[in-house]
């Protein structure tokens, strides 16, 4: 395994017995299967691959697309499948730079170019180098997707191999597996490789005749996908056009900025956006419709890589509302369309069964409206161009619906109404987006959740903290206590909490916890931080996400101040954008991926911070828009600037190696009196102090905010 990922290589083989034993013996040591596919040798090409520890899998079927899928077939449940050739040109020790990207979330296809990177005089024919470059040039002209090569050594994510259904049996397998990755609109990345000098002849461009079938047959591939495309393209009546915004802090949902800041506000509109198109690519899987992207702000690139390559993106253009409407009907129509529907991207009951309706309706009507609850409407639906509906219309007010409404009348339009949705603007309209999206009647029931508190001496926090849990749905609470001198387990008993004892140490005291826990949501909570209102429906919304393996909340404190305030910032940008949240952001998690994780390492201090790089490698790790309120008293009393440098000193050190023990030492040693294992005036310095104390010293912690260490470090 390499950092938790299961990796299998998949080698075609034909008559490479002379190189096969060098390819297998120089994979890595993390590699965990090897799969050497013997496409109908003649020489000694099994015998030597099983001598030095591969599986071997017969394929007599001539085909190196053949082999591969034989290879697949073999397969026995990896995370990544990476592929390469048998003849040693392929740098087996550069497999990192191809499986790294993907466990790390960055990718789901890493290919290795050779034209990028460094190779031996000879090693890519001129004949290979021209072809290469053709079909590039004809991938980014059919699928606007640059790629620089179509070189065997790549890899792949093991669940998105199997959604991409490859077929190929010979030359066209690279190709098609890059135009599938084109069309689904993967994550592909392309890392610089060295390529050698081939052990042995080419079967394809070391001869006039391979060179050529492979050449034809690599062009026929790109060119029957792309009629292919264009002949799904030409068939679709119906459009679905999304209007949305590039989620940029600041630039989008303004008028919740006062509730949950730019980055918050930036959010909600990201995840709202997310789920409408989620629900749209439900229905194009059930009928046949285009899907288009409207958009202001940010670039076609980044939306892009925001939504992905396979939808359509424009931008919506000048003027007001209804001008950007009628723009987009008018270019629908003009390019084919039938029908089509315009719908925003804020309003979170809207569903795919919704829009199925608004089609059936234009089927009979000429005008189809969602009424949105504000006065407005949440979706419009056409068969013809209508420029009047959108002429002397008071955009942005509760008028509009009806102003509509009248001029459908007026130029005697038929016209269906849709049931009405409440749509997502104000700081008062988020609940209707915690809601809509964990209605139980979708899920079925409610994940319950377990929450587990760590506690030592908490009596002045913790009934607060408990007191934020009070209303929240299916949750049990669980203390861990460390062994706490004052009222903690008596208070927390008062509000019926679970309580269990436990040896002092966060990692031990939450793994504890997580061992007799009941929910299938696990969420870690410090005994100094009070949860939000609502944050069981937000929990479960986000674990609903595809791809979400976990979660934590923004950072608020409950203190203000430029100094504070800065660091809420700057925690907040690192968890949005590093997906790296820590301990006193309440990180959640569904309790089956803790325990396959093996849950917190049992270490003094960084224990969230690896936990968390652990989960990165599995999915996306989501922050939340909106705050958790934790206690500010050890920025207060050590100082906001040497807090920060002290909990980047300790990160700084855990990354380069440095032993936790050693890490927990320093940063404890460094704490004021009351942020050390025992509160002030309870005799923390008892008298004889022995090594066993000094040992048992080391696995507790900081009482008030500071958790593992670095927590919240910017």
């Amino acid at each position: 395994m390499r950092n938790g990922a299961k990796i299998a290589v998949i080698i075609p083989a034909l008559n490479e017995e002379r190189s096969i034993g060098r390819v297998v013996s120089s994979l890595p040591r993390w590699v965990d299967d090897v799969i050497v596919v013997d496409n109908g040798s003649t020489d000694r090409t099994a015998e030597i691959a099983r001598a030095h520890g591969a599986r071997v899998v017969g394929e007599p079927v001539r085909g190196y697309g053949m082999a591969c899928l034989s290879g697949i077939a073999a397969l026995e449940d990896p995370d990544i499948v990476v592929f390469m050739d048998g003849d040693f040109s392929d740098n087996p020790e550069e497999m990192s730079l191809l499986v790294d990207p993907i466990i790390s979330g960055e990718a789901d296809l890493v290919i290795g170019s050779r034209t990028r990177g460094q190779r031996e005089p000879g090693s890519l024919t001129t004949q290979a180098r021209f072809g290469n470059r053709l079909a590039c040039v004809l991938i980014r002209l059919f699928w606007n997707v640059t790629y620089t090569d179509l070189g065997p050594f790549r890899a792949i994510r093991a669940s998105t191999l199997k959604r991409l259904g490859m077929r190929d049996r010979d030359y066209g397998w690279t190709v098609e597996m890059q135009i599938k990755a084109a069309r689904e609109g993967l994550r592909v990345r392309e890392v610089p490789v060295s390529y050698r000098r081939r052990i042995g002849e080419s079967k394809v461009s070391g001869t006039l005749k391979g060179a050529l079938a492979a050449g034809v047959k690599i062009l026929s591939t790109i060119f029957l996908a792309a009629v292919d495309s264009r002949r799904r393209r030409a068939s679709l009546q119906d459009q679905v056009i999304v209007f949305t915004r590039y989620p940029e802090p600041g630039k989008t949902k303004t008028r919740l900025i006062p509730a949950l800041g730019p980055e918050g506000a930036a959010t909600v509109q990201r995840q709202m956006t997310e789920h409408t198109l989620a629900r749209i690519r439900e229905l194009a899987k059930k009928r046949s419709v285009s899907v288009e992207v409207r958009y202001e702000g940010g670039s076609r690139r980044l939306m892009r890589r925001w939504l992905g390559r396979d939808l359509s993106y424009r931008r919506q253009g000048g003027g007001d509302l209804g001008a950007r409407l009628n723009r987009a009907f008018c270019d629908a129509f003009a390019a084919g369309m039938k029908r089509v529907v315009i719908m925003g991207a804020d309003c979170p009951g809207l569903t795919g069964e919704i829009i199925e309706r608004a089609f059936a309706a234009l089927e009979q009507s000429d005008v189809v409206l969602g009424p949105a609850l504000d006065g407005g409407y949440y979706l419009i639906g056409l068969r013809r161009p209508i420029p009047d509906l959108f002429a002397n219309v008071s955009w942005g007010t509760a008028e509009v619906l009806e102003q509509t409404r009248r001029i459908i009348n007026r130029i005697g339009l038929s016209s269906v109404l849709l049931e009405p949705l409440r749509d997502v603007d104000r700081p008062e309209d988020l609940p209707v987006w915690e809601r809509e999206v964990h209605r139980p009647a979708a899920r079925g029931s409610l994940l319950p959740i377990s929450i587990i508190i760590p506690t030592l001496n908490e009596a002045a926090s913790i009934e607060a903290t408990l007191a934020s849990l009070r209303g929240a749905s299916d949750v049990e609470v669980i203390i861990v206590d460390g062994g706490s001198r004052d009222e903690t387990v008596a208070l927390a008993r008062s509000y019926g909490a679970k309580v269990l004892a436990s040896p002092p140490g966060r990692a031990r005291q939450m793994n504890a916890g997580a061992e007799v826990a009941k929910g299938e949501v696990l969420l870690f909570l410090h005994g100094d931080t009070r949860l939000p209102e609502g944050f069981d429906e937000w929990v479960r919304q986000a674990l609903a996400r595809p791809g979400v393996v976990a979660g934590a909340f923004r950072l608020g404190f409950d203190s203000s101040g430029w100094g504070v305030r800065l660091i809420e910032r700057l925690a907040n940008w690192r968890s949005t954008r590093w997906q790296m949240p820590y301990g006193d952001q309440a990180i959640f998690l569904r309790a089956e991926t803790f325990r396959a994780l093996g849950g917190f390492p049992d270490i003094p201090i960084m224990e969230d911070f690896e936990l968390v790089r652990r989960l990165r490698r599995r999915g996306r790790v989501v922050t939340l828009p909106i705050p958790i309120v934790t206690s500010a008293r050890r920025w207060r009393e050590v100082g906001v600037v040497k807090t920060t440098l002290i909990n980047q000193a300790v990160i700084i050190g855990y990354l380069v190696g440095l032993s936790p023990a050693r890490l927990a030492r320093w940063y404890y040693g460094s704490q004021p009196g009351e942020n050390r294992p025992h509160r002030e005036g309870e005799n923390s310095q008892p008298e004889g102090r022995s090594d066993e104390y000094e040992r048992k010293k080391q696995w507790q912690w900081p009482r008030v905010g500071s958790g593992q260490g670095p927590c919240c470090s910017c």
